[in-house]
């Protein structure tokens, strides 16, 4: 049995009373983090030690271990006087036998070093296709990417999640071992059924940001006045003037319901009600809820950009468009034997492909 070390402390707000969890990454995270622990491995989570949220019981396998005090020293060089040494020593006395980064920030750094300094594998996980190309987001200050390439360098295994990452992980850091493995999802077995009617809204399922693309969103929500879309997700502060611009639009829409936050045991039945899951990403890694609409049997509408490995054309998973106005010229081809077909599909696939145990038995072999 190993003892795996999870660094991302946006987990604890799952496995916490009061608990916020946002972000796809939390989720892909935890499901690793339960297909590991399924498989026999001791789970210990990072949490900031001024956190003092009750644990929830039904995660009382996760142990969680206090790094540092967020709230102390907030200095420029905090980092290096405060955070670096309390990490260290927390390595040093739990003695766990991989450290496993979620998101590749420039955090990521020190975690590398400190896990070279004391001898301990380290996993870094890629999040989303920005992690590997840094022209996505071009905001970022070119010495965090620097730091965060250092990472992968010293890392002992980088996983990407499809073959864009791979590929460009390996052109990049032809010394640093590279695997790919598709997101796990737990296959709820009461969902798994492909629809017998085309009927119900259009689900679309994010956080509000610019990646998102609410200016897509409200085209396609503009285009088919007859649908109606349900928006669920929140604001990611601050918000950006276009996605503040869209969602005051989008708000004004009569066929556009905006529903809130859905809780995480309540997706598969929000997904489950939905005719399709529209995506307007501008990009992706590889999406979360794509593999929870599968679970459901709902086919996903995505734009030509999000589409990871091509897998949603080439296993007829859904539709793939470039603009609002080709969505509709596609939707007019659209009849009931092909949405059927297609949710069949996507049933067949995430059983074939995303099963979180085993894609953790895989995981345990790269690192055996």
């Amino acid at each position: 049995m190993a003892r795996i070390f999870f660094t991302q402390t946006q987990n604890v707000e799952l496995v916490v009373e009061g608990g916020e969890p946002r972000g796809g990454s939390v989720v892909e995270t935890m499901v690793w983090m339960k297909s590991l622990n399924e498989l026999g491995q001791e789970i210990l989570l990072a949490k900031f030690s001024d956190d003092l949220r009750k644990q929830l019981v039904e995660y009382s396998w996760v142990k969680l271990t206090p790094i540092y005090d967020s709230l102390a020293y907030k200095k420029k060089l905090v980092w290096f006087t405060y955070r670096f040494p309390k990490i260290f020593q927390v390595f040093r006395d739990q003695k766990p036998d991989i450290i496993y980064s979620s998101i590749p920030t420039w955090h990521v750094f020190f975690i590398a070093i400190i896990c070279k300094l004391l001898g301990i594998k380290h996993i870094i996980r890629v999040a989303n296709d920005p992690d590997v190309d840094s022209t996505l987001m071009p905001q970022v200050p070119r010495h965090q990417n620097w730091m965060r390439d250092l990472s992968y360098k010293l890392a002992d295994l980088v996983i990407a999640q499809n073959k864009f990452q791979f590929e460009t992980l390996k052109r990049n850091f032809p010394n640093t071992r590279v695997e790919k493995l598709f997101n796990p999802i737990e296959l709820d077995q009461r969902f798994l059924k492909p629809k017998k009617r085309m009927e119900g809204y259009i689900a679309w399922l994010a956080n509000f940001r610019h990646q998102k693309n609410l200016r897509l969103l409200f085209e396609v929500a503009t285009a088919f006045p007859s649908e109606t879309f349900k928006v669920a997700g929140q604001p990611l502060n601050p918000l950006d003037a276009e996605t503040e611009e869209f969602l005051d639009k989008l708000s004004a829409l009569s066929n556009v319901q905006f529903v809130g936050v859905v809780k995480r045991d309540e997706v598969l039945e929000f997904l489950n009600h939905a005719k399709f899951l529209l995506s307007t990403s501008r990009y992706e890694g590889f999406s979360n809820t794509f593999l929870e609409s599968m679970v459901v049997g709902t086919p996903i509408i995505s734009t030509s950009s999000v589409n990871p490995d091509g897998i949603i054309t080439d296993y007829e998973l859904g539709i793939i468009y470039q603009s609002a106005e080709d969505l509709k010229r596609v939707f007019g081809d659209f009849d009931l034997a092909s949405y059927l077909r297609k949710s069949h599909n996507c049933i067949d696939f995430v059983k074939k492909n995303h099963d979180h145990l085993a894609l953790g038995r895989m995981l345990l072999s790269y690192l055996n």
